[in-house]
């Protein structure tokens, strides 16, 4: 019944015609803007790094940019006075009329910012996330107690599983419905990792029929195809890298020895790896006795920053890396372009499941190792 839906879903759905202009313009005012302020329209690459694409002064309390852009993409004002920034707000770039009214600071007031189609399809996905959010709230509480018991960390994670299915379901509908807006590209690129392999398979033949030429939609393509060969079920491929005191150990001589091995991608100078750790060591020291094992694929390039880490997050389990950053060839093998990521081996060598994260992993192993 589940795929009928969709397949109506995709075939009924009108699809919506977009009439955009050929150039943005940015009107913006603000309570605490004064004339001379520097303004400047930027992006934000990573998780921090700010690369301004123009720059503007405010005169007679007002400030205009102008531009073309192909597509659209969430980008931000940043106010900068005497060398100090303030006032960061987001807005959907697209060819539209967009405004913009910031609000000072004291106050704690939203911008006011409007724009095109784009901007509206973003304000509704917004809504959508928020519902579920709320849904997840008092789940995801229970995840962060401290004084939680693993059983009810357990069901919680699975109450959330389960809202997590509904909103994808709920968003990918929305991005049918919408076809050949771009935000649809938009949220493919943020949703695509976290669609069930059913959805996934679905959300490209959609693509694929109303907006094959989509950028994000052509790179998920690709990198699709990339990650067939070490997909769930396929044969893991091996490698060897050194260990931090410069011996050889290649990954499949690892897996041999074990029921389950899990082949961690992770590095020192990465947080979210930090922050995750804690779940490894723990699902290790459940399940090590009974045959899982891991083994740790640093993307780091200090060698001294790579030892500490291991040390300090107490990592008992054998750890290798080239030292070559993202250029890590283990890495490029299994299509790593994000950490952390994992792959979790079985000891005939048969991939069976991939980037696992939190209770989920000590969940999969209960149900391997039961």
């Amino acid at each position: 019944m589940k795929k009928i839906s969709l397949f109506i879903i995709l075939v009924f759905i009108p699809v919506l015609v977009f009439a955009q202009q050929n150039h943005y313009t940015i009107k913006g005012t603000g309570e605490s803007l004064l004339d001379g302020d520097t303004i400047y329209l930027c992006q934000i690459r990573g998780l921090f790094s700010i690369q301004r694409i123009d720059s503007t002064i405010v005169k007679n309390g007002q400030y205009t940019f102008t531009g073309s852009h192909p597509g659209c993409d969430v980008r931000y004002i940043l106010t900068q006075r005497n060398g100090k920034y303030s006032n960061i707000i987001s807005l959907m770039l697209e060819n539209a009329d967009i405004t913009v009214r910031s609000f000072d600071p004291k106050t704690k007031k939203e911008p006011e910012v409007t724009g095109g189609d784009n901007f509206k399809l973003w304000k509704r996905h917004k809504e959508i996330d928020n519902k579920w959010k709320e849904q997840r709230t008092p789940y995801a509480k229970i995840m962060i107690d401290s004084v939680s018991t693993l059983q009810a960390k357990q069901k919680a994670q699975r109450a959330i599983d389960s809202l997590d299915h509904l909103q994808m379901a709920e968003e990918m509908q929305f991005v049918v419905a919408n076809m050949p807006a771009p935000y649809c590209d938009l949220v493919l690129a943020s949703n695509f990792k976290k669609y069930s392999t059913e959805q996934q398979n679905f959300i490209l033949a959609a693509f694929k029929e109303k907006m094959p030429e989509a950028t994000n939609y052509k790179r998920i393509l690709a990198e699709t195809k990339a990650n067939e060969a070490t997909a769930v079920g396929k044969r893991f491929t091996d490698f060897s890298m050194q260990t931090p005191n410069g011996g050889l150990i290649s990954v499949g001589a690892v897996i041999r020895k074990n029921r389950y091995t899990l082949v961690d991608f992770w590095a020192s100078w990465c947080g979210p790896c930090r922050a995750e750790m804690p779940h490894v060591v723990e699902t290790y020291n459940r399940f090590h006795e009974k045959g899982f094992e891991v083994i740790g694929v640093s993307l780091d390039n200090n060698h001294d920053a790579w030892v500490k880490a291991i040390e300090n997050l107490k990592m008992p389990w054998p750890h290798i890396s080239d030292l070559k950053g993202w250029q890590s060839e283990g890495a490029a093998i299994y299509n790593v372009k994000a950490i952390p990521a994992n792959v979790l081996v079985d000891g005939n060598g048969t991939i069976v499941a991939r980037d696992l994260r939190g209770i989920k992993l000590i969940n999969k192993m209960e149900e391997l190792l039961k």
